[in-house]
């Protein structure tokens, strides 16, 4: 009985901690950071049901916490299994970099822009203050610049949208729909899809558990629009979490397929295999990756993500 009860109990306490979004758990702290350090906490569940298998008593606790790490397990290897190499000629080059509060070093993310000639970009963290740094660096590359806030906003609430010039005339707007103002863009070559750039709120405390999970479901109803739109920025999320999993209906990660779904983009302080992904590029469903690379950028906290992608007719 008694083994049974401790089984219960630390296959339960497992599934809690590897499988929060399973339980649907993972709206609600801390069981969003659980979700987001899966690979993380999987790991830690095999090494603990090892350790339960070596006494004869705790071997069928050791059988539950097992069964939950490969249940973790299961859902982690098709994105570090590559199903096909990106390949191709793209016709929408993206890049995501989060300037972390307009620290990043503006001479290296304007050599990278520079020398990789994004169509569209997305800079989380860069207000009016970082934007008149960057763009005297990015003079004669034909880049125009929007900021989602006012004058006297911190970089840390503020996006920043770049567009290059082969983009045509495109509209540019905002909205409310997520705690911290994101910008869109529309037209030129884009056609009527929709570019977001974006920076939901991190869920580090309950009540910001509560508005991350309001503006998951913002960008869920965005991604579920004809023609699917392309979305890119911090989203303060895995695809270990429920929420940004079912936004993708008319959209995917850029990364799917390519091998590199574990590859850390947060903290850049740790090595890329002990970070976690939550630097995201969605593309519609029917467009192919032609190119997936994750950058490291001086004077941030993050890694960019730069994609390149075929999308069949406006871009």
């Amino acid at each position: 009985m008694r083994r049974s009860l401790l089984a219960t109990v630390l296959g339960a306490g497992a599934a809690a901690v590897v499988l929060p979004d399973r339980l649907g758990l993972d709206r609600r702290h801390p069981f969003t950071a659980f979700g987001a350090l899966r690979p993380h906490t999987t790991a830690a569940a095999a090494v603990a049901a090892g350790v339960l298998a070596l006494a004869r008593p705790t071997r069928p606790a050791a059988l539950a916490v097992g069964a939950v790490a490969a249940a973790g397990a299961a859902g982690l290897v098709g994105r570090v299994v590559p199903r096909r190499r990106p390949t191709g000629t793209a016709n929408l080059t993206v890049l995501a970099a989060n300037v972390w509060d307009g620290q990043a070093d503006a001479g290296a993310l304007a050599a990278l822009i520079a020398r990789e000639r994004p169509d569209l970009v997305s800079l989380p963290e860069s207000g009016l203050e970082y934007r008149d740094k960057l763009m005297p660096l990015l003079d004669g590359l034909g880049y125009r610049s929007w900021v989602s806030t006012e004058p006297g906003k911190p970089d840390g609430w503020s996006v920043t949208l770049l567009v290059a010039e082969r983009m045509g005339d495109v509209e540019v707007g905002s909205g409310p729909e997520l705690r911290r103002q994101h910008l869109w863009a529309r037209g030129g070559l884009l056609g009527n899809r929709r570019f977001h750039a974006v920076h939901p709120q991190a869920p580090m405390a309950r009540w910001q558990a509560r508005v991350w999970s309001r503006d998951m479901d913002s960008i869920a109803r965005w991604c579920a629009a004809l023609p699917a739109p392309i979305v890119a920025g911090d989203f303060n999320a895995t695809l270990d979490h429920g929420p940004l999993r079912r936004a993708l209906t008319g959209v995917r990660d850029a990364a799917e397929g390519t091998g590199r779904g574990l590859t850390g983009t947060y903290h850049a302080g740790l090595p890329r295999w002990a970070g976690i992904r939550i630097d995201h590029v969605l593309v519609p469903r029917e467009a192919t990756t032609t190119r997936y690379e994750i950058v490291d950028l001086p004077g941030t906290d993050h890694r960019a993500v730069l994609v390149g992608m075929e999308v069949p007719g406006p871009a």
